[in-house]
């Protein structure tokens, strides 16, 4: 294959990557957006106005309604457009080119049926971590758009417009390091939630196909695809929650001097469960979003002639 047909094959995998992802992504955003909310609630044992947090605080589908009755349906797509923009990036580089870094990593002449577990896992936390590295700036943005709608409750003027004005303002007021807040548990939770979630698909599928004796099928995708959701909520919620919270806080006026001071003061705080806050809408957004977003994916790869993962 030549240099200019192999550039080509790249940049197919991560175009129909990205529009996959964008699928998922927007068919599973409300819950994204609820699982945000409960990582930012009650953040480190007090609530918005600065009182002590009293009680556990809400649930998954406590947290919901309350987000429905106080600020509408639409509230709930707030971020949608940057959280578009960072999985056509991220997901484009971090799923659609995972096949290019899996033969590299395995050889070009070895069987992608035979790699290793240890060999998929590596080949997807490289995508991944590259792939959240660009996409980074649309994560930070997607995360302020939707812990702003808290302000409003308060009464406060939201900080940001929407995405666009968030995208112009944020590198004004707070240099281009703004755009990268969070960046170091946001590559890590890239790397688990890709090496693992997508080998586990990558596996799982392998696995089913051997079991029912086809090449191909919905079937082992959508096993694959829950399998996937499961791990991936596992592994990639403690550095989700930290992501999150180091990416929302304000200019100036920083609640955490890092990574390790931002987990140390939210466990001091809130347990080692306040790790897991968004466990439940993760799992519940990620396995019907890896069914959309690996479906789609296959489905695409064959529509347009690329090789199946």
């Amino acid at each position: 294959m030549s240099s200019k047909s192999d550039a080509f094959d790249l940049f197919q995998r991560w175009f129909l990557g990205g529009i996959a992802a964008c699928c998922g992504e927007t068919a599973t955003f409300p819950l994204d957006f609820t699982k945000v909310r409960l990582q930012l609630q009650n953040e480190l044992g007090k609530t918005l106005t600065g009182e002590a947090a009293k009680g556990k605080g809400m649930g998954m589908m406590q947290t919901a309604v309350h987000i429905f009755r106080t600020e509408g349906l639409l509230a709930m797509y707030g971020g949608l457009s940057a959280a578009a923009l960072r999985q056509f990036v991220y997901g484009g580089i971090g799923v659609g080119l995972y096949v290019p870094v899996r033969t590299l990593v395995i050889g070009k002449d070895a069987d992608p049926k035979k790699a290793t577990l240890l060999q998929r896992i590596a080949a997807g936390a490289l995508s991944g971590s590259i792939g959240q590295l660009a996409a980074n700036p649309f994560d930070v943005v997607k995360v302020r758009i939707q812990a702003d709608g808290r302000l409003k409750m308060l009464g406060t003027a939201p900080r940001y417009k929407g995405t666009f004005d968030a995208l112009r303002r944020i590198p004004i007021e707070e240099g281009f390091s703004g755009f990268y807040k969070g960046l170091g548990p946001s590559i890590g939770r890239a790397a688990v939630i890709n090496g693992c979630g997508i080998a586990s698909y990558d596996q799982t599928k392998v696995v089913v196909l051997q079991l029912t004796g086809r090449e191909k099928g919905l079937v082992p995708q959508v096993i694959g695809s829950l399998v996937s959701g499961f791990v991936s909520a596992v592994v990639s919620t403690p550095f989700d929650v930290i992501k999150t919270r180091m990416m929302n806080q304000p200019a100036g006026k920083p609640i955490y001097s890092g990574v390790v001071d931002c987990v140390v003061k939210t466990v001091q705080n809130e347990g080692v469960g306040g790790l897991y806050k968004g466990f439940i809408p993760a799992y519940a957004r990620l396995a019907p979003h890896r069914v959309v977003h690996f479906v789609a994916l296959e489905q695409l790869n064959r529509a347009f002639g690329v090789a199946e993962m």
